[in-house]
């Protein structure tokens, strides 16, 4: 079957609106107009192109949710998708994944990492993994800073030391003209924010590829279709906060991913990276989704919507986004057949 075919309903799928947000209505038909075809299969082609074998990559995620009581509460929205597409990266392509969070939310996050297969490990160690005579997959989770100072040496010495080929940021809050980070509602969530725009700065300056997924119109990535999030989203151009400058982030990344909710939007890659390849391994089955979103919330993460600590996020049950695995399963198939 024709792949753009397969692309087409890959990304339709993650772009139902089942969350009744509507927002993915607004975001997703300027982005796929900015990147002239379907957005999951572009981005999974130019992560085939760029990367190889023992290529280090880095994947933002993590969001402070509840952060005025206590910054130690974070969403399932997000580290569930980067542990899933570092999975589906090392499978297909066999790199190193590092991920990269909040310092608070390291502990957490290594949980969730761990139940997508990988043994964690430092980033010497999983940089060594990748040559041990006998299989071991290995990543790191790192934390990162949110005090900006400290988050732009961070930036600067990561790409340093690593040199990524790539760096993705999934779900993560990404910063106005003014440097502040805001919910879809309009609130100022800057302070425990880790400041992975600094990162994607420094990416960019050294003409590293960057991928951007998000799905409520304030993620990094966000920034290539910020003048469309400024006239028809809430809060677009005029926050709730003193800034007065709206949720619209500034940094863009080399192609944006939108989908209903970011994990999905993040499985869209990994669905399209296995036809591709032709190896349906590549993207999760539903029992892994539902064991990845059940350590997600033993590790504490909450569902963002309901506030529950609970196998689900955005406000869907762990049992919908297995389905949406199924659905994509079943699109993969035949693309591999």
């Amino acid at each position: 079957m024709e792949i753009q075919r397969l692309a087409d309903q890959i990304d339709r799928l993650i772009t139902l609106d089942l969350s009744f947000r509507g927002v993915i209505d607004t975001l997703y038909p300027p982005a796929r107009k900015k990147a002239g075809e379907p957005l999951a299969m572009k981005a999974a082609k130019e992560l085939r192109r760029i990367l190889k074998a023992k290529d280090i990559v880095f994947i933002a995620t993590g969001w402070p949710d509840r952060p005025h009581i206590s910054p130690e509460i974070a969403e399932t929205d997000g580290p569930p998708g980067a542990a899933a597409l570092g999975r589906a990266l090392h499978r297909g392509l066999k790199v190193i994944p590092f991920f990269l969070i909040e310092e608070n939310l390291v502990g957490p996050m290594e949980m969730v990492v761990q139940s997508a297969g990988f043994r964690v490990l430092s980033p010497r160690k999983a940089i060594a993994a990748a040559d041990s005579p006998s299989a071991l997959h290995a990543a790191a989770v790192l934390g990162f800073p949110a005090e900006p100072k400290r988050a732009r040496r961070k930036a600067i010495s990561l790409m340093n030391t690593f040199g990524p080929s790539a760096v993705i940021a999934i779900e993560k809050g990404g910063m106005n003209e003014k440097g502040i980070v805001h919910t879809s509602r309009g609130h100022d969530t800057t302070e425990h924010m880790a400041k992975i725009d600094f990162l994607m700065e420094e990416a960019i300056h050294r003409k590293v590829w960057t991928l951007g997924i998000g799905d409520g119109g304030n993620e990094i990535g966000m920034g290539n279709i910020r003048e469309e999030i400024r006239e028809r989203l809430p809060f677009g151009d005029k926050c709730l906060c003193p800034c007065g400058s709206g949720i619209s982030p500034v940094t863009q990344t080399d192609l944006l991913v939108t989908a209903t909710v970011s994990n999905w939007g993040a499985y869209g890659v990994c669905a399209c990276l296995a036809i591709l390849l032709r190896n349906p391994d590549i993207l999760h089955d539903p029992e892994m989704e539902r064991w990845i979103l059940e350590h997600a919330s033993q590790a504490g993460f909450i569902d963002g919507i309901s506030g529950f600590v609970e196998p689900g996020a955005d406000g869907l049950t762990a049992e919908v986004h297995c389905q949406i695995i199924s659905l994509l399963k079943v699109i993969v198939e035949r693309g591999c057949c």
